[in-house]
């Protein structure tokens, strides 16, 4: 296996999975250029399509055909437009500069037209842009839908963005996730290189870098009844691994939970000081653990981390500079609820410290990164489809604030607003009424084929 290494790469050059992946029409090397000269063309001619039956015809377009930015966003993408978000990833440029991504749209989360945004500030998080970049599948070629994206800084000091498509395609899994990243992580517009295919279905949650220099990415095919099912299984805890920055990356291993049975382990993984790699998974009673003596190929599962909290829901696991196990997690028995920043320094066999980021209802999905001063940032949402909430916020906060339960850095602060969509005049206008829209259009859908068919 080829470490990672910070070596030259084909500018705006991407390789989707070899045929040995169980795909066909594998392998494509694309223009921008002339993606971009065509993107407006297919989007006027073909817009539609997605909503309707998957077209048969795709003109040569699946799955595994990379994608585009759209690194010049419109005001449609502004939070005025929006009726709900949530999801979020963060991320720390070497120079400071933060970033944020999450997944939004005009309806609710898998209801078609979602998109994945960028944002970013350069005061530490008092203030964020407008989105700088935005990756929407419906907009492109035939179609599709977004879902959930995230941020990573690589050892290299290169700053990556995964986003996630769901395109029907025949004879292909639908779902897809490909990573862009970047030499410029502190530009305010930086130049994006890729995309590389970074393996079936979604990847919300950031990378592992091991002690022999292997970085493994987590993927979940969500094998949702789609056909086909993706090359690996349909269902899962998976890990590709990083090959170059110019080649896919590679699938490595993956673990199964007896108590997942669909899909949305939304794991992640840290590497013991033993060298075996300790893997989380959510499930829909608490949260999954598994461990892996060969670097991640193979995993034994074991009794569930906890049935106490964090229950059908996504968290933050991972190892702090100074060696501690941090858990974000909802320190709640049943609700998302109460979100907690858990410290162990012990490997994990003990959590003795922890810090409320913040106590009210609604709070979920946290992703994080860590700054080399020691400063942790804590992203996540607050009320994806609740009036006067809908709210995408962070924490910054340290290890010693942790330790003593509450906030003594005098940098540390809480329940910071990245985005609310109310403010900017987007968002439901009472709680429910995105749901109420779903159903309307069901009633509607219903009613407008009863009346076509024909009288007997």
């Amino acid at each position: 296996m080829a470490s990672p290494t910070s070596g030259s790469t084909a500018q705006l050059t991407s390789t989707a999975p070899s045929a040995s992946d169980g795909a066909t029409n594998s392998r494509a090397t694309w223009r921008p250029g002339r993606l971009v000269r065509c993107a407006g063309l297919a989007a006027a001619l073909f817009g539609g399509l997605h909503a309707a039956n998957p077209p048969q015809a795709t003109f040569g377009i699946t799955t595994l055909t990379p994608p585009r930015l759209d690194l010049n966003p419109h005001p449609g993408y502004w939070p005025r437009h929006r009726l709900w978000q949530g999801i979020p990833g963060i991320e720390r440029a070497p120079g400071g500069r933060l970033w944020a991504t999450w997944y939004a749209g005009p309806l609710q989360e898998g209801r078609g037209q979602n998109y994945q945004l960028l944002v970013t500030s350069d005061n530490d998080g008092r203030t964020w842009s407008k989105p700088v970049a935005v990756f929407d599948p419906t907009r492109q070629l035939l179609g599709g839908d977004g879902s959930d994206p995230h941020l990573w800084l690589d050892p290299n000091g290169r700053l990556w963005w995964f986003v996630h498509r769901v395109m029907p395609s025949p004879g292909l899994h639908p779902r897809s996730c490909w990573g862009f990243f970047t030499d410029e992580p502190d530009a305010v517009r930086p130049q994006w290189r890729g995309p590389v295919f970074a393996g079936h279905g979604n990847s919300l949650n950031k990378e592992t870098v091991l002690a022999d220099g292997t970085w493994l990415h987590m993927g979940d095919p969500l094998g949702r009844g789609e056909k086909p099912a993706a090359p690996e299984v349909a269902t899962g805890a998976h890990l590709y691994r990083f090959e170059g920055y110019d080649k896919p990356w590679v699938h490595h291993g993956h673990a199964t939970f007896k108590d997942s049975p669909g899909p949305g382990t939304e794991h992640m993984v840290v590497e013991r000081r033993d060298g075996s790699l300790w893997m989380l998974a959510r499930i829909p009673k608490g949260i999954a653990q598994a461990f892996s003596t060969d670097k991640g190929r193979t995993w034994r599962e074991i009794e569930p981390f906890t049935h106490a909290f964090g229950l059908g829901t996504r968290f933050f696991f991972r190892r702090l500079l100074s060696g501690s196990l941090l858990l974000v997690v909802n320190d709640h028995p049943k609700a998302r609820a109460n979100m907690t920043a858990m410290l162990s320094p012990d490997e994990g066999r003990t959590w003795p410290f922890k810090l409320v980021i913040d106590e009210r209802q609604a709070v979920s999905y946290p992703d994080g990164t860590q700054d080399p001063a020691g400063a942790i940032y804590i992203t996540y949402d607050r009320g994806r489809y609740n009036f006067d909430e809908q709210e995408i916020l962070f924490a910054k906060i340290t290890e010693a604030d942790i330790r003593a339960g509450k906030l003594v850095s005098p940098q540390s602060r809480l329940k910071q607003v990245i985005n609310k969509l109310r403010d900017d005049g987007g968002g439901v206008r009472f709680t429910g009424e995105a749901a109420e829209m779903v159903k309307e259009f069901q009633r509607l859908s219903t009613g407008n084929a009863a009346a076509s068919r024909p009288t007997p």
